[in-house]
């Protein structure tokens, strides 16, 4: 995980050498439809990243995520998730100070499984797609994330997925 993480921010890092335009910083707190296989639950997460501008309005981001994941089933506990993403996509302006951006996004999470009688963490990677309407302070946005999760003890992979409420402030 933390190679993936080191990696996420490499790449930013590298993409703030070449000539941006603009580049926007940014913490959001979001909300989540959590699906893990057939365990429903609801996720609230906490996102803190940032994106560069180049030419044509592409953009690269890098962000990092925590989640609290609490499960409707009595089977699972609650349980956390850590996240890397790498958003990139296309802003397009309606005005000076309001965009929207449209964008996929490829990442790696974990997740901790606080369950009965075993406690397990699963890990792999994430993709997905999202849109966020940004103002000159603020963003709301909208995504979808998917992943393939799982760790040595499980045969076949777990299906996660999230559709995600997000609210920000760029700094």
């Amino acid at each position: 995980m933390k190679k993936y993480i080191v990696i996420a921010f490499n790449l930013l890092f590298l993409s703030t050498t070449a000539v941006a335009n603009e580049q926007d910083v940014y913490i959001s707190a979001g909300i989540s439809s959590h699906e893990l296989e057939s365990m429903k639950g609801n996720k609230i997460s906490v996102l803190f990243g940032a994106r560069n501008y180049y030419q044509h309005n592409w953009f690269l981001g890098g962000e990092l995520e925590g989640s609290y994941i609490d499960y409707d089933t009595k089977a699972i506990n609650e349980s956390y998730s850590l996240g890397a993403n790498i958003p990139v996509g296309k802003r397009f302006y309606f005005s000076d100070d309001s965009s929207i951006d449209i964008y996929g996004l490829i990442g790696y999470s974990m997740t901790d499984l606080n369950s009965k009688p075993i406690n397990s963490t699963i890990h792999g990677l994430k993709w997905g797609i999202g849109t966020d309407v940004s103002f000159s302070d603020f963003m709301v946005g909208v995504r979808w994330t998917q992943a393939e999760l799982g760790d040595e003890g499980y045969q076949d992979k777990l299906r996660e997925e999230n559709i995600t409420l997000l609210v920000g402030y760029k700094f």
